[in-house]
């Protein structure tokens, strides 16, 4: 892709909006850099900006007769700024498209509902034990575009969003996770239908050379790989599966061209990820079909400790286990969560209502959830879609909440934080959201 002297808009001065910026401008690119924040507001995202690259704060749109306009992820592909730009047959594409087009090693990438990270970050830790040289990044960590400074040999793992495959063309993983399809961000994508097609689009450009990893439990994912054209392979927590992974009498099962080699046995994982027993077994799948043997899947499954905010262990008090969810920020990732344990629960819940349907949570919650706290915007849509049928709380703050979920529990209950909505009411992310509930339960 040549970029000398085109003129191209990038949108976004985020995450991903700066370093896309500048591997454009190092490539001889006329860049211009747009957010709609203020110039205050960006100072620190700005201050390491290559100096060739033009910015306008206040207004996301792209410049007059731009050859390319590059995509953040928080910017929707749809936004009637671009209308003008369509008309004209500019290209549109998100920076992993951008990225893609440079890359020197095949991709994996991951996507899904709810999972992506774990999955992610566990196949690249797979890959290398394996002996592997890897680089990971995408939607977490380290932009991809940022990745191509320093390319690894073997692959590119990647977590990859809906906001991101909106944008792709040739987007091309050797090596595609699709975890699993829930309700989420309805309020960009609007309908499921729509959402759940995003989804399937990492297997867009994949050709029968190339491999896809499929939940065979979930039934949107697979109305999805109906029409993927790559090898498919599937992961189970409820059957056996023909090709993939699955469990067998409680082992952890690799079966591959009719051979069946045994992993590791459920019960040793670490408790965390014995709870996330799809996100194990889909990333021993990729992982092996990315070159890793069993014993590097083994070791890594029996050592990794998963991560901050996803069913993270907090503290253990008065006999109450206090577990972080705060990632679980959709409806899909809560119900997982309240499958994880078969101990009363008492759920914090609520927050920053992303268009989600509550409705699913009503059953489950009422089967195993002895008490439910209710925080932020959402305690009325929650309080409606329940119509009594839960013990339910409200709280002003989360140290509230978590206090009274502590007045409310016995030895033997879970105090789980999964709140099924966004955090922006409250706190800076869920992240901000996650640590603080940390250190509250931390100071009882």
């Amino acid at each position: 892709m040549e970029l000398k002297g085109k003129k191209i808009s990038v949108i976004g001065m985020g995450r991903t909006g700066v370093p896309a910026a500048n591997f454009l401008a190092a490539r001889g690119a006329r860049v211009m850099l747009t957010d709609q924040k203020g110039r205050e507001e960006l100072l620190g995202r700005t201050a390491t900006l290559d100096p060739a690259v033009e910015t306008a704060f206040g207004n996301c749109a792209p410049s007059q007769g731009s050859d390319l306009i590059v995509l953040s992820p928080g910017f929707d592909i749809n936004s009637p700024l671009l209308d003008e730009a369509r008309g004209r047959g500019t290209e549109i594409v998100s920076e992993i498209e951008l990225a893609c087009r440079f890359a020197i090693a095949p991709i994996v990438a991951v996507t899904g509902t709810n999972g992506k990270t774990t999955t992610t970050t566990l196949i690249g830790k797979i890959l290398e034990s394996a002996g592997k040289d890897i680089r990971v990044g995408g939607n977490i960590g380290i932009p991809f575009v940022s990745l191509l400074e320093n390319p690894p040999r073997d692959f590119y793992v990647l977590e990859v969003s809906t906001f991101q495959l909106e944008g792709i063309q040739r987007f091309r993983p050797r090596i595609g996770v699709l975890l699993n399809i829930t309700p989420d961000h309805l309020n960009r994508h609007k309908t499921m239908a729509h959402y759940a097609a995003l989804k399937g689009r990492v297997a867009a450009n994949q050709t029968e050379d190339d491999f896809m990893v499929l939940n065979q439990d979930d039934p949107l994912v697979l109305e999805q790989a109906r029409d993927m054209r790559a090898r498919k392979r599937y992961f189970s927590v409820e059957k056996e599966v023909e090709a993939g992974g699955f469990l067998k009498k409680g082992v952890l099962t690799l079966r591959q061209d009719g051979k069946e080699r045994p992993i590791c046995s459920a019960e040793e994982l670490k408790p965390v990820m014995r709870w996330q027993l799809e996100n194990v077994l889909a990333a021993a799948t990729a992982a092996s079909l990315a070159g890793a043997g069993p014993e590097a899947i083994a070791e890594t499954l029996k050592s990794f400790s998963g991560l901050e905010h996803r069913l993270e262990w907090v503290r253990t008090l008065r006999g109450v286990d206090f577990v972080n969810d705060s990632k679980g920020t959709n409806v899909g990732s809560v119900e997982k969560s309240l499958r994880s344990f078969d101990r009363p629960i008492i759920l914090i819940a609520g927050g920053q209502d992303k268009g989600s349907d509550f409705s699913p949570l009503k059953n489950l919650i009422k089967a195993r959830v002895k008490r439910l706290v209710l925080i932020g915007e959402a305690r009325p849509k929650f309080r409606q879609i329940l119509n009594g049928s839960t013990d339910c709380e409200e709280a002003e703050s989360l140290e509230s909440a978590v206090r009274l979920a502590l007045e409310k529990a016995v030895p033997g209950d879970i105090v789980l934080l999964s709140p099924a909505c966004a955090s922006f009411d409250m706190f800076k992310d869920y992240e901000d959201r996650g640590k603080q509930f940390k250190k509250i339960v931390n100071g009882l």
